[in-house]
């Protein structure tokens, strides 16, 4: 039982009713500015804002979080149990002074306001970047959905007043319905492939989102760098023509310009320095390249034939970083801030 039986067991012309209204119109509120808060932008269009990649753990969270949805959401199953089983003359027989279809209306509500609760869950799920925001964000929504049940069992209590007291503890609550065999089973099974629908529907939307982050569908193509005027004197660097490494000097700001996606690497995409004057890909020339370094868990900027020392390739790093960000978990390159760290010799 909850608040959204008043609406057809109270008169128009109570408190009970307008306080049914008022707990039915709060949750859809709620609803509703979560649900435009998470899809909507500033000027009123749609930003579905999915990350371009999450770890592995936040992946699992979000089915999980699906199954846990499913199992707290009781809205929709009980309103079409109650359309149901409660047919209009069984109705009518049992409460004759009641109106048929402010039942229905009641029962059609419950089932919207749980498509509405699920429709908020796959939003927060395919925009979720942390675990524990997955898990608030669930509970919270279920909170929402769930104020009709709380606010009919404070009426029960009499934490509301007299007249809520009476109007939720009225005989039509106590009301039993005898049930057919083959009806009773028929419930039980259309129950049970309509969860299933909506499980698979959930399901097949995560695998979607996850499938296309994974495959990069959502990652930059293309962007744009920009470097400072920073000179690093004695960068040790590959002539290709005598395959010799020699010191030389190497200034940054040549290698600004557009860098293309090519490929991944640990989940991130990594972009590969372009020709200067029509953006396409170098033919003989070696590129720069941004990449991820999970060793030092950062964004670096690096090159194949600039290394800091003549003793190795490698400067312990892993990655032979020139430049690298400050230490991030980030999927996107463009979400990581711009106190990066320039190696002219020493970290600048």
């Amino acid at each position: 039982a909850s608040t959204h039986t008043l609406l057809f067991t109270e008169s128009a012309d109570t408190l009970p009713f307008w306080f049914a209204v008022a707990v039915a119109a709060t949750s859809f509120l709620c609803l509703s500015l979560a649900f435009t808060n998470n899809l909507l932008s500033a000027t009123g269009s749609v930003r579905w804002n999915i990350p371009v990649n999450v770890s592995t753990s936040v992946r699992i969270a979000q089915f999980i979080s699906i199954f846990i949805a499913l199992l707290m959401e009781e809205e929709i199953p009980t309103g079409l149990y109650l359309l149901r089983e409660i047919q209009k003359p069984v109705f009518r027989a049992k409460f004759p002074e009641l109106h048929y279809r402010k039942f229905v209306a009641s029962a059609l509500l419950r089932v919207a306001n749980g498509y509405f609760f699920l429709l908020n869950v796959f939003v927060i799920l395919i925009q979720a970047r942390d675990v524990i925001e997955i898990f608030y964000d669930v509970l919270a929504l279920q909170f929402v959905q769930q104020l009709d049940d709380i606010a009919f069992s404070l009426s029960k209590i009499d934490v509301l007043g007299r007249r809520m007291l009476r109007a939720c503890s009225a005989p039509v609550f106590e009301a039993e319905f005898e049930r057919g065999r083959s009806s009773c089973s028929k419930m039980k099974a259309f129950l049970k492939v309509l969860y299933f629908i909506n499980l698979d529907v959930l399901v097949v939307g995560m695998i979607v989102v996850s499938y296309r982050q994974m495959t990069g569908y959502y990652q930059c193509q293309q962007l744009s760098a920009e470097f400072g005027d920073d000179v690093w004197d004695g960068a040790v660097t590959l002539n290709q023509d005598t395959g010799v490494y020699e010191s030389w000097t190497l200034v940054f700001f040549y290698f600004a310009g557009v860098y293309e996606k090519s490929g991944t690497h640990a989940g991130r995409p990594i972009y590969v320095e372009q020709r200067k004057f029509d953006h396409l890909s170098y033919s003989q020339v070696e590129p720069a390249e941004f990449r991820y370094c999970e060793p030092i868990s950062a964004w670096v900027f690096t090159h194949k034939h600039i290394k800091k020392s003549n003793n190795t390739k490698d400067d312990g790093s892993g990655c032979n970083w020139l430049l690298r960000s400050p230490e991030t978990d980030s999927f996107d390159l463009l979400e990581v801030g711009s106190q990066w760290s320039v190696w002219i010799g020493s970290i600048a």
